[in-house]
């Protein structure tokens, strides 16, 4: 048996890679073969008349009938020598699709399938095998046997640099009641397409996951440094009023989650058994989906499944579906984490691929020599190379040269002309005629191979983690200092509103609007206003105010990039502003509406609160009130008790009335009734009290007591004001 023929150009077909590397409906594996139907390891010839068990040859130049291969019982099957790359590729996301980890694990494989013969002489060669850490491309193979110790030649290897993460997956949830439209395919995928370039050293973790709780904690902090995350292809971001993600939703209510998945494909070539698994948390309840763009989802208890036989490179899938959530406090909620794991056929190592395969099995081949009855010394000749193994053979060179003269050839054929022998089956070469009187000796020259199926097999699987749903909840109240005002006077009365957020979701905008002002009760300017954010006075920019026909409007927007932060939970805002009542008529009301509207980051469903706000009053009454004071002595001598009264005489409430009472420096003072505030209005201790409101005909009594001290006099206590 010769092997290298150097006239010739050996054709070595290239296979194809794996069982998805061809779209069409039989899977080949090279020219005229597919594999067997059944998953045996064989392969079976293709594109031949079934209703013969003998194949025709012919000169792929010339046309001629070269020869025929005889099938034995019909059989067309055969195996080959199979050598695999197998990948095991394991990546962790976070819900922004950042790699957290990647772990790369790569095995080539080179099988001996049969149990019965044997393989030798195996030449492999690789070819971009750079990134990898494989030592050489060339891989020789004395010989593979027929059981499993001696059937197969393995090779582990992983990547050396970093690699990309091939199957593109990023959940999108999303709390608006408009979600359904905002979780449009075209906004996906232009999203989705920002992690195409992101990369990773593999076997390495980005982030332990240990860590994460902690990261959670830190949640509010991140968020507002996450702007890039969120930005969108002009240059604006999701504070512009556009995201595809909101996580905030509201207590007390019935929330609609929806929830978008979406894959794209870097492959090469297709990949297979795509299988996507949401875990749905038990806060969450009725998962419904809503639609698929390619495969099946179906809820399996607490979880959706969607599974796809084939996704195609670079087209993005996605599945929407939607569950109810409704929560009686402010602990944060997650939504579940998603589990991915699909077959490819294409090496994560940068081109790493199967160049040439050359194998050896058992063979045979002989020259049937026939001396013609009637012409002695004439002789019928025919080459026969017969495949008793049960692999599929490729007879790429037979040469038969004449005994006497080397530039004779009465067999030439080369890979094009015959086609693949399988298993059992043999080739006769058309006859030639040869004149000698002794025996014929030809000499015979044949290559042949064990036809190779390369595979690359990449085992994957993508797991990213949940995201946190934050509670968005306010309170607050509001009051005014009076709420009566006297007619065809001008007064202003001051409001005061408060707002706490008792959620855990920290707000980015908040909106005070009050509305049904008119020419008798009239709003604020904006340096009428002042702000106090847990008790520190904040600037007020005057743009963030604004009067509408009969609304007036407080707007506190894109927080996260103001110097005081977002709203965070706990903290409190006081808004603080006059209401001008000009000249309202007898019985003028001033019934106003107040409501609270916030918002978190990203934009979730508007959050709305509506205080009870007290009405004012426009009484065309007169005030009629009496302040006395009395000195009473009690006790040793300079001790005294002061009584303070004020009575309402008139018929009309007396609101924010102020008693004032002067303390000579020669007294201390002390036992108060009612506590009053300390001041020194008139250049020495006065001490103040305000009535909040006096009724018609009540009469109120304060007191408290003195005490001389050095050269005191008790008249001086007679004074008032």
């Amino acid at each position: 048996m010769a092997r290298k023929k150097e006239k010739k150009t050996r054709a070595a077909p290239r296979t194809s890679t794996g069982w998805a590397a061809e779209e069409t409906a039989e899977e080949k594996i090279a020219e005229g073969l597919k594999r067997s139907d059944l998953d045996d390891g064989k392969v079976t010839l293709i594109d031949r008349d079934l209703s013969t068990p003998v194949i025709e040859t012919y000169d792929a130049d010339t046309g001629e009938l070269e020869g025929s291969i005889l099938l034995k019982d019909g059989i067309r099957e055969g195996m080959t020598g199979l050598v695999k790359i197998i990948e095991n590729i394991d990546v962790e996301l976070d819900h922004d699709a950042n790699i957290e980890s990647m772990n790369f694990q790569g095995k080539l494989s080179v099988e001996n399938q049969s149990k019965k013969d044997r393989l030798w002489d195996i030449d492999l060669t690789l070819k971009n095998i750079d990134s990898t850490t494989l030592k050489s491309n060339e891989i020789k193979i004395r010989e593979l046997g027929t059981d499993k110790g001696t059937n197969t030649y393995e090779e582990d290897f992983v990547i050396k640099g970093e690699i990309k993460n091939l199957l593109l997956v990023k959940e999108y949830v999303n709390t608006l009641p408009e979600a359904d439209s905002v979780l449009n395919i075209r906004d996906i995928e232009s999203d989705l397409l920002k992690a195409k370039e992101k990369t990773s050293k593999a076997g390495t973790k980005v982030k332990e996951r240990s860590t994460i709780v902690e990261e959670e904690e830190e949640e509010e902090e991140e968020e507002e440094e996450e702007e890039e995350d969120y930005s969108m292809e002009d240059g604006g971001t999701a504070a512009d009023d556009f995201s595809l993600q909101a996580f905030g939703i509201s207590i007390d209510k019935d929330n609609t989650v929806t929830f978008a998945i979406a894959m794209r494909s870097l492959f090469k070539k297709p990949i297979k058994n795509v299988r996507v698994t949401k875990n749905i948390p038990g806060d969450f309840s009725n998962p419904v989906v809503k639609d698929t763009s390619v495969g099946r989802a179906d809820v399996e208890g607490k979880k959706i499944v969607w599974n796809i036989e084939k996704l195609m490179p670079e087209t993005t899938v996605l599945l929407k579906f939607t569950c109810g959530i409704s929560v009686n406090d402010i602990t944060k909620r997650k939504t579940g984490t998603l589990e991915v794991t699909y077959q490819a056929s294409s090496s994560f190592a940068e081109g790493l691929d199967i160049d040439k395969y050359d194998a050896y099995t058992r063979n045979k081949f002989y020259v049937d020599t026939l001396e013609r009855d009637e012409e002695p010394g004439t002789w019928d000749c025919k080459l026969v190379f017969e495949n008793p193994s049960e692999f599929v053979i490729q007879l790429f060179n037979a040469d038969v040269y004449s005994p006497d003269d080397e530039s004779t050839k009465y067999v030439d054929i080369d890979p094009k002309d015959v086609p693949l022998l399988p298993a059992g089956a043999q080739w006769h070469s058309k006859k030639w005629r040869y004149e000698s009187e002794d025996y014929p000796a030809f000499r015979k020259k044949l290559e042949f191979r064990v036809m190779p199926d390369f595979q690359t097999i990449v085992n994957g699987t993508v797991l990213i983690s949940d995201v946190i749903l934050e509670i968005a909840s306010i309170t607050g109240d509001m009051v005014y200092d009076i709420d009566q005002v006297p007619t065809f006077k001008e007064k202003d009365v001051i409001a005061t509103l408060k707002m706490i957020n008792n959620g855990s979701a920290p707000l980015n905008e908040i909106t005070v609007v009050q509305q049904y002002f008119n020419n008798e009760f009239q709003p604020p300017k904006a340096d009428e206003i002042t702000i106090k954010w847990d008790g520190s006075k904040i600037e007020l920019d005057s743009n963030a105010v604004s009067f509408d026909g009969s609304v007036f409007k407080i707007s506190l927007k894109d927080l996260r990039r103001s110097d005081n932060g977002m709203f965070a939970p706990e903290s409190s805002l006081e808004f603080q502003y006059p209401i001008h009542c000009i000249n309202p008529v007898q019985d003028a009301k001033f019934e106003s509406e107040i409501t609270y509207f916030t918002n978190t980051f990203p934009i979730s469903q508007e959050l709305e609160f509506r205080p009870e706000v007290p009405v004012i009053e426009a009484l065309h009454l007169r005030r009629r009130f009496r302040i006395g004071k009395e000195v009473v002595p009690i006790g040793a001598l300079g001790n005294y008790k002061i009584i303070l009264t004020v009575e309402n005489i008139g018929t009309a409430p007396l609101q924010k009335l102020v008693l004032l009472d002067r303390v000579p420096d020669s007294f201390e003072y002390s036992e108060y009734s009612m506590k009053p505030e300390i001041t020194d209005e008139v250049g020495q201790d006065t001490l103040k009290w305000t009535i909040d409101k006096l009724l018609a005909e009540e009469k109120i009594e304060i007191t408290y007591e003195i005490s001389g001290t050095g050269a005191y006099s008790p008249s001086d206590a007679q004074l008032a004001f």
